[in-house]
C-alpha cells in the first residue's frame, strides 16, 4: 500500500482547480513553478492542471493578492483544488488629521518635523535605452504549454509586458554588464519589480547589479527560458532584500 501511494505521489496527475473569489474580470494564471508549466483559469474560475505532490503553485493576478500553493497528497486523492483569493490592496492607508488652532504662527510652531534618511543610489546609465509603450499582443504561434495556456504569454501578463520574449533574441557572443542590466530592465515595467518582486523603484538598478555580480547565467535571456527568468528573479529578489536589510 505505501509502495502504491509513493508511486502515485511521483507520477503527475490532473486535477481540476476553482478560484473562489468575487468578481472574476479577467483571467487567473496559475503558473506550477516546479514543473514550469501554467494555465489560466477560465470567467468562472474554473481550470486544469498537471501536478506531483510538493509541486508550487503560483497564482497571480492583477485583480487579486498574489497566493502560493504547495500541492499535498491530500489535494491529489481529492483531485480537486479549490484556492481562495482575496482583493489586490488598492485602498488608501488611513491618513491621520491633525486639530488646528486656526492660528497659523502657533500651528506651525507645533508641527514636528522628522528628518528622513536619505538613500544615496547611483544615477540611472545613460546607455540604458527609454522603454516606449507596449508591442503588439503576444503571437499565438509561441511556445504552447501542454495544458492549452501559452507560458511566454502568461509571463508576459505577470510581468506587464505581452511580447516578454521577443524582446531579446539569443545571441552567440557574451554579453558585458551595462548589455545585460539594460536587457532586463527593458524586458520588465516598474509594476513586475514594486509589486512582483517587492523592489523599490529606486533600487531596481542596483538589484539588477547584484544579480549579474553574483552569476547571472545569460542563458537566461533566451525566449524559450521567460519562465525560469521570472523564477529566478524571484529567488534573486529575496535575498537582494535580505542583504540591504543587513
Amino acid at each position: 500500500m505505501a509502495f502504491a501511494q509513493l508511486a502515485i505521489a511521483q507520477e503527475k496527475q490532473e486535477i481540476t482547480g476553482r478560484i473562489q473569489a468575487d468578481s472574476i474580470e479577467a483571467p487567473i494564471h496559475i503558473i506550477n513553478v516546479t514543473q514550469e508549466k501554467g494555465t489560466v483559469s477560465d470567467k468562472a474560475g474554473n481550470f486544469k492542471l498537471e501536478v506531483k505532490e510538493n509541486d508550487l503553485l503560483l497564482i497571480s493576478s492583477v485583480q487579486f493578492q498574489r497566493k502560493e500553493v504547495q500541492i499535498t497528497s491530500k489535494i491529489l486523492n481529492q483531485k480537486i483544488l479549490n484556492i481562495k483569493l482575496l482583493p489586490a490592496l488598492t485602498e488608501l492607508e488611513q491618513v491621520r488629521v491633525h486639530n488646528l488652532s486656526g492660528n497659523l504662527k502657533e500651528d506651525i510652531a507645533d508641527i514636528k518635523v522628522i528628518d528622513m534618511p536619505v538613500i544615496k543610489v547611483p544615477p540611472v546609465p545613460r546607455s540604458v535605452i527609454p522603454r516606449g509603450t507596449p508591442n503588439e499582443a503576444f503571437n499565438a504561434s509561441q511556445t504552447q504549454a501542454p495544458a492549452g495556456g501559452n507560458i511566454l504569454g502568461l509571463v508576459g501578463l505577470i510581468t506587464g509586458k505581452p511580447n516578454f520574449g521577443s524582446l531579446s533574441k539569443s545571441e552567440s557572443k557574451a554579453l558585458n554588464e551595462r548589455e545585460v542590466i539594460n536587457t532586463l530592465r527593458n524586458k520588465f515595467d516598474d509594476y513586475f519589480f514594486t509589486n512582483h518582486l517587492k523592489i523599490d523603484s529606486n533600487h531596481i538598478m542596483n538589484f539588477l547589479t547584484y544579480i549579474f555580480e553574483n552569476g547571472f547565467q545569460q542563458k537566461l535571456l533566451k525566449e524559450e527560458r521567460a519562465l525560469d527568468l521570472v523564477v529566478y528573479l524571484e529567488i534573486k529578489s529575496k535575498a537582494y532584500l535580505k542583504s540591504i536589510a543587513d
